[in-house]
Order: structure tokens, then C-alpha cells, then sequence
């Protein structure tokens, strides 16, 4: 009897052990969209990834089946503020609301111009943008709001990084009144002035620390020209190692809004946004592999593909090839009772047969890194025949900052 007590008390231990174990955020189980967050919110400064999942807030209202906030939403309106934030569907699609008529028709006629447009700078740019879905009224609280409906640039990122940069010196619209142009002077004035740009928020998943790291509007706002550049290191996970592969995807968007910016004479964008996204997931794994790939055996005996800051650069495709497993393998099979080595011999050729087959898979399709243009509550009609000068100088900084990292990998 006393062994079966004894038993039974460490089997509940367990449970009640097991019990608090936290799962990862792809996996743990979705809590119901339809009823209401009652715990506060906890801070949102440093939070372990399995804490990532959903941010609860009195502040929620009731929301109908199938709709949640987005809780990795960096900058903007939110729920937590007390708010209407940005929904998410299971779809892969999340819905930015409209609730202030004047700015969010001006959004909605945005996109719907750029649904039919033949402007061709206007079809370039509908490329740069998240896929617009039409809108669609959703009962918030105690009133209908509409809501626009985009495709969620990380759907599918198992760890999204995201960071918000605020493009142009001048975020003030025609329209505004002199109390909002003299308040939007006064923000973020160190960046904007020096680079056209700020950082109204991001999130990162910190590879070292293995933690989510969420930076606010108020860290944004006390950066200059040149702790910016230590924001983005973060944001890049650079105390890891800088990635070539995340520099050249993210550049390869930069470029094209750089491009549509240096010859595009029909809008004037004010208060947009660039919005920055990579899967912490596949970098971690980028970054391991390639290491992997420069030391098989603990010292490295491939030629020297390190990325920037320690971590490999792209495999040179013009090296000598590395020898045929197979035929390694015969050659063992006939002499390996005269060597005293076979174990280690064989271990060298699964290093190189995993390296042969890395180099074969190295090249992945799928992209985990995008950047997109975003909100458009305050873009207006070019009055003149020139350039958005305003856009293009924050664009051409943050471009500048961007293939400056990438010269560190040279």
C-alpha cells in the first residue's frame, strides 16, 4: 500500500510538472476568439517566445467567432491602448480598421485606385503593397466598423520579426491643422530630420537569448542618426551574426521601393510606412547550417565561407568539387580490415555527403524575408510634375543603412 501511495504521489507530480510546461507558439492551442481577456496585460519588453502567443488586455471587447487581435502588431492603434487595433482571420489575411472616416476612406480609395489602375507607376507599386481583399463591416464592442482586408505578410512565419519604419522628414498631410503639424515636428525629431525616417516600433526574436524582445514608439523616439543603426542591429539579430541571405532579401525589397521612388510623379505619401519581416525560425537555421557547412569536423577543411561577424557567407559554387561518397564508400569496403580508422572514415564521408547535399538544397524558393509599403491613410494626389522628395529621402537613409551591413559581409 505504502509503494502505491508512493507511486500515485509521483505520478501526480509529474502531471502537476508537465501541466506547466509551456509549449511554442505554433503549437500551443488557440484560446476562444469570442470571449473576452480578463487578466492585465503583462509588459511587453522582453517576453520568452511561448509567451508570444496572445497578449491579454481588458481593454479587448467581444469579437465574433473567427476574429482576433494581431498580437504581433508593432505600431499604430492597438486594443491594448484601449483602442480598435488591427484583426487577424485564420485565412492568412488580417483587417486594418478604418474608424476615422476622413483617413480611413482616404486608405480605402487608395487601394481601390491601385486595384484599377493603369498608371504605370501606380501598377508598379501595387506590387509593394500588401494584396488588397475589399473591406468588410465587423461588429467591435458595440458598433459596426469597417475594416480593410490585406494579405498578412508573415503568414507562415513560425517566428516573425517585424519592424515599423516611418518614411519622410514630413508626416503631416495638407490637410492637418496647425496643432497637428507642430506636434508631428516634435516627434521623433532627431531621425527625421537627419534621415527622414523613425522607428515607431518592432519585435525581434532574440537568437542568443532565446526571447522575445518588443521595443515601443518610446524607444523609438529617443534615437539620433546614429542609434538607429543600433536599433536595425538588433532588429537584424547582428549579435549573432549578420546574415547575408536576410541582408540581400530585405535589400531586394528596399531596392524596388527605392526605384518606384526615384521616377514615380503621381502620389505624395506622408506618415507611410515600410514594414520589415523575417522568420527568426529559418534565420536560426540559416545561420547553423552554414556553420555546419565551413566546420564538418570541428576545424574547418572547406574553403572559408563565413557570413559577416563570424557567422558563413553563401557557398563558392567554383571550389573543387568534394569527392563521391559512393566511391569513398567501395574504396573502404575493399581495404577497411587493414585501417584502424574505418569509424573516422566514415564519418568523413556522411560530412561530406550532408555537405554535397546542402549545397544541392542550399538555393530555397520560398522567400523569409519581405518588405512592403503600408498605410496610406495620408497619401495624396502629386499637385506638380516632380518627385516625392520628402518619400525619397527617407528611403535613400534607410537604403544607405541596409548596404552598409551588407559591406560588412565583404
Amino acid at each position: 500500500m505504502k509503494k502505491n501511495g508512493i507511486k500515485k504521489a509521483h505520478c501526480t507530480i509529474y502531471r502537476k510538472g508537465m501541466s506547466r510546461l509551456k509549449l511554442p507558439p505554433y503549437q500551443r492551442k488557440k484560446k476562444s476568439t469570442g470571449s473576452l481577456y480578463r487578466k492585465s496585460c503583462p509588459p511587453l519588453c522582453s517576453l520568452p517566445f511561448s509567451e508570444m502567443t496572445s497578449v491579454p488586455s481588458n481593454n479587448i471587447p467581444n469579437l465574433p467567432v473567427g476574429f482576433m487581435p494581431l498580437e504581433n502588431q508593432v505600431a499604430g492603434h492597438t486594443f491594448q491602448a484601449g483602442e480598435i487595433g488591427i484583426l487577424r482571420e485564420n485565412d492568412g489575411t488580417i483587417l486594418k480598421p478604418a474608424a476615422k472616416p476622413l483617413c480611413g476612406a482616404r486608405e480605402i480609395k487608395f487601394y481601390e485606385t491601385l486595384a484599377d489602375a493603369t498608371d504605370p507607376s501606380l501598377i508598379t507599386l501595387r506590387d509593394l503593397v500588401p494584396e488588397y481583399r475589399g473591406t468588410q463591416k465587423i461588429f467591435v464592442g458595440d458598433r459596426y466598423v469597417d475594416f480593410m482586408k490585406l494579405v498578412d505578410a508573415t503568414d507562415g512565419m513560425l517566428e516573425p520579426c517585424i519592424m515599423d519604419v516611418k518614411i519622410g522628414a514630413r508626416t503631416w498631410d495638407p490637410l492637418a491643422t496647425e496643432e497637428k503639424r507642430a506636434a508631428e515636428e516634435q516627434k521623433y525629431l532627431s531621425c527625421k530630420k537627419a534621415l527622414g525616417l523613425c522607428i515607431p516600433g518592432f519585435q525581434v526574436y532574440h537568437l542568443a537569448t532565446g526571447r522575445v524582445k518588443r521595443y515601443s514608439k518610446d524607444y523609438g523616439k529617443k534615437l539620433n542618426e546614429k542609434s538607429v543603426k543600433d536599433a536595425l542591429r538588433i532588429f537584424l539579430n547582428a549579435d549573432s551574426g549578420l546574415s547575408r541571405a536576410l541582408l540581400v532579401q530585405l535589400l531586394s525589397g528596399l531596392w524596388a521601393i527605392q526605384k518606384w521612388a526615384r521616377t514615380q510623379k503621381t502620389l505624395r505619401l506622408y506618415s507611410s510606412s515600410v514594414l520589415l519581416i523575417y522568420d527568426a525560425r529559418r534565420l536560426r537555421s540559416n545561420l547553423e547550417s552554414k556553420r555546419r557547412i565551413s566546420a564538418p569536423n570541428g576545424n574547418s577543411t572547406t574553403p572559408p565561407t563565413a557570413e559577416c561577424n563570424g557567422s558563413p557567407t553563401p557557398f563558392n559554387w567554383n571550389v573543387t568539387p568534394a569527392p563521391d561518397p559512393i566511391q569513398s564508400y567501395q574504396k573502404i569496403q575493399r581495404s577497411h580490415s587493414a585501417q584502424n580508422n574505418y569509424d573516422e572514415d566514415l564519418k568523413e564521408i556522411r560530412d561530406k555527403y550532408n555537405f554535397m547535399l546542402h549545397r544541392m538544397c542550399s538555393v530555397e524558393k520560398k522567400e523569409w524575408a519581405i518588405v512592403k509599403m503600408i498605410d496610406f491613410a495620408h497619401a495624396f494626389p502629386a499637385e506638380q510634375d516632380s518627385l516625392d522628395t520628402n518619400y525619397l529621402f527617407g528611403i535613400e537613409n534607410l537604403v544607405k543603412m541596409f548596404e552598409e551591413f551588407l559591406k560588412e559581409c565583404e
